[in-house]
């Protein structure tokens, strides 16, 4: 039977944890029409399209703007639509997917990775969306800096949140998303992926697998395998794995052809966990290769 990628969750258990799913994630999920797109689109399909998909979990880069956020990835604005004259994606675009999504499909939560990637104002960033965008529409969010069961966010975006936050008296651990503050850039080729802690009352372990640095080949054979070969049931260590990679002159496009393929190939063991899988240009079969690993 075909699984409905649209509402996949609705068949899973609430009591079940969600970042213990084996969820797939878009990298850098705003840039089907961005500057420079030979090296930084890494997505054909809109937000609202992914979520529809089946993915579940949304890389997102931003730039603050006065007291808004610009989608971006690096030094590349992203847009609304392929017209030059367009305007920068605000975050409030982002959003209006997302809700739009979760309202007509309920049962499902979305993990959004929020980064500042302008280099500079990592706490403006995070001030912006809180005050800006989340403020008066609590309802909508997780906030809490823990993982939550899928009962308690289903309908919901649950913030993880990967810049720094102000010293602040209305921000404390439960609505400020999890603390991925401390992630180390991957951005040297060796293989290793590295381990990262939240902080908090309820700090959990993460071991993430990005070494973006490595032209596809190598990437997969010497990063992307070894790690998937690592996986294990779940044993309190949360898992992040990217596909994606910059190395190389062929581009994020060309680059995912050669992944892609080789992760179809790849066998899954339902018996194992692989957390949340973060790709370049997913088609159908690769986003439901992983997610019926749930069933």
């Amino acid at each position: 039977m075909k699984m409905n990628l649209k509402s996949w969750m609705k068949d899973i258990d609430g009591g079940r944890e969600l970042l213990r799913l084996n969820l797939v994630g878009t990298h850098d999920c705003v840039t089907k029409y961005v500057q420079f797109s030979h090296i930084s689109k890494c997505q054909n399909l809109d937000i609202y399209s992914q979520l529809c998909l089946g993915v579940r979990g949304l890389d997102i880069r931003v730039q603050s703007k006065g007291d808004r956020l610009g989608m971006v990835h690096g030094i590349a604005k992203a847009y609304n639509s392929p017209c030059r004259l367009s305007r920068q994606m605000d975050m409030a675009d982002v959003l209006g997917h997302c809700y739009r999504f979760l309202d007509e499909n309920p049962s499902e939560a979305i993990v959004f990775q929020f980064k500042n990637d302008s280099g500079k104002e990592m706490k403006k960033c995070f001030d912006n969306l809180f005050f800006t965008y989340i403020k008066g529409n609590e309802e909508k969010w997780f906030l809490e800096n823990r993982s939550p069961l899928l009962s308690e966010c289903r309908g919901k975006i649950v913030l993880i949140r990967r810049c720094r936050k102000a010293d602040r008296k209305e921000f404390n651990g439960n609505n400020t998303g999890i603390d991925f503050s401390r992630w180390v850039e991957q951005d040297t080729a060796v293989p290793q992926p590295l381990t990262l802690k939240t902080g908090g009352e309820n700090s959990m372990t993460f071991v993430i697998q990005d070494r973006y640095k490595y032209k596809p080949e190598p990437r997969w054979s010497e990063c992307i395998k070894p790690f998937l070969d690592s996986m294990k049931p779940f044993d309190s260590t949360y898992v992040i794995n990217y596909l994606s990679t910059a190395g190389g002159f062929k581009g994020p496009y060309r680059n995912s052809l050669y992944i892609n393929s080789a992760f179809m190939s790849y066998p899954m063991d339902k018996n194992k966990y692989y957390g949340m899988i973060y790709t370049d240009f997913p088609d159908s079969a690769l986003v439901e290769k992983i997610i019926s690993t749930n069933f």
